[in-house]
């Protein structure tokens, strides 16, 4: 596909991509209001995180095989509009666990986007042209994230919470809309894949006693559970702790994602030279390193806020260095097993990132601590992780100018 066509089916697809980064970064600064309305102001809101962490997990794993054996683009409408019926769910909501179920099932919905507008892509573009398109859905997940908790932000302070699931239904209807008049279908009958159950098992089966697939996948999910964590605990820790005002938590989670987009620029540079699974290590190490700084600062209550956000910063920073690096790795030993590796990766980091959070609601007790325990503890495990590298044959080093670390 050529012209501008292309140029705005790219885009729809990066707004489509963007349904679930959307439906998490805009609604955090809520939490804690949330929390007073709905719920006994113990940290229960942040099981709602959790949730849709878990439905995001599954749904990329049923989206993938289902768009795979029917098509695309019934399957995008669906997922679409379950993400518009569940979102005007929250909005209603009147109690937590009614708002628990229907974040989960707003994540269903939102999963459709994340996994069929890459395969869409796939299906359409020559391999230069989908390069370019994939790099926009990227950086469509980056931006997100610097201007969602900001409008979140306001609408809370403006309108309220209910308002900030008014505006990502609207945000839904227009993707659908675009859908419906702009999205062809992709994957014409003759390219479907039947769905076939037992081939999936024998795969996930194949990748988990894999060494240097699995040492790649637990340093993706701990890493990534080190984000999440961040994302359910920091605006109690911020909003409510440190009185930081709700309208400018955007601003606090908008520097650690311009960390990322540094560490992904850096990445993007220096993989080639030095490889993927030693960059891999250079960024589970500054994570470790970055969560036991915060550790000391929340469990001694020293630095006040700037003693949280500057470990916090190199933290989340170092997701840059963890996540391609770390698909590419878990990737390389299955070729013919690919979209199974990277739908296994993404449900082990959602289920992961879930637990977390579910976790840190245990253990709240109004202060950074348990964030400082829980950030801690995930990111030593991330380098941990990284021995299971160590003789499991990272081939693609070699080949691109790297070495294994030893």
């Amino acid at each position: 596909m050529t012209g501008p066509s292309t140029k705005v089916l790219t885009i729809i697809l990066g707004a489509i991509a963007a349904l679930g980064a959307a439906a998490i970064d805009m609604y955090l600064p809520s939490l804690p209001r949330i929390d007073m309305e709905l719920a006994s102001g113990a940290g229960e809101a942040q099981l709602t995180l959790g949730a849709f962490l878990i439905g995001l997990g599954v749904g990329q794993v049923f989206h993938g095989a289902v768009s795979d054996a029917y098509g695309r683009r019934w399957v995008l409408i669906g997922g679409t509009v379950l993400y518009c019926l569940a979102s005007l769910g929250c909005l209603t909501a009147s109690d937590i666990n009614e708002l628990i179920v229907w974040r989960f099932v707003q994540a269903l919905g939102a999963a459709s986007g994340s996994v069929i507008s890459r395969a869409i892509v796939r299906d359409l573009y020559s391999i230069n042209e989908g390069a370019r398109a994939q790099s926009f859905i990227n950086m469509a997940f980056l931006v997100t994230p610097l201007l969602a908790p900001n409008v979140g932000g306001y609408l809370l302070a403006w309108f309220g919470w209910r308002a900030i699931f008014l505006v990502l239904c609207l945000f839904g209807v227009a993707c659908l809309l675009a859908i419906i008049v702009r999205v062809p279908e992709s994957l014409p009958v003759d390219r479907r894949s039947p769905l076939a159950p037992g081939a999936l098992i024998r795969g996930f089966g194949q990748i988990l006693t894999h060494r240097q697939t699995l040492g790649c996948l637990f340093a993706a999910a701990t890493s990534f559970g080190c984000m999440f964590t961040y994302f359910a605990a920091s605006p109690f820790v911020y909003i409510t702790v440190h009185e930081v005002p709700e309208q400018h938590y955007g601003l606090l989670f908008g520097l650690n994602v311009v960390g990322i987009i540094a560490t992904n620029f850096i990445n993007a540079r220096l993989v080639v030279k030095i490889g993927a699974i030693r960059m891999m290590w250079i960024g589970c190490a500054i994570c470790a390193a970055g969560s036991l700084g915060l550790l000391v600062t929340t469990q001694l209550d020293v630095g006040g806020l700037p003693g949280i956000v500057i470990p916090l910063f190199f933290v989340v920073s170092s997701l840059g260095f963890i996540g391609a690096n770390a698909l590419a790795g878990a990737m390389e030993p299955f070729p013919k097993l690919a979209a199974t590796t990277a739908s296994m990766l993404g449900f082990s980091r959602m289920i992961l990132g879930a637990g977390a959070g579910g976790l840190i609601t245990i253990m709240h007790d109004g202060t950074a601590k348990p964030m400082g325990l829980v950030i801690c503890g995930l990111g030593v495990l991330s380098l941990v992780s990284c021995l299971l590298l160590r003789g499991g044959g990272a081939r693609h080093e070699s080949e691109s100018g790297g070495e294994d670390p030893k």
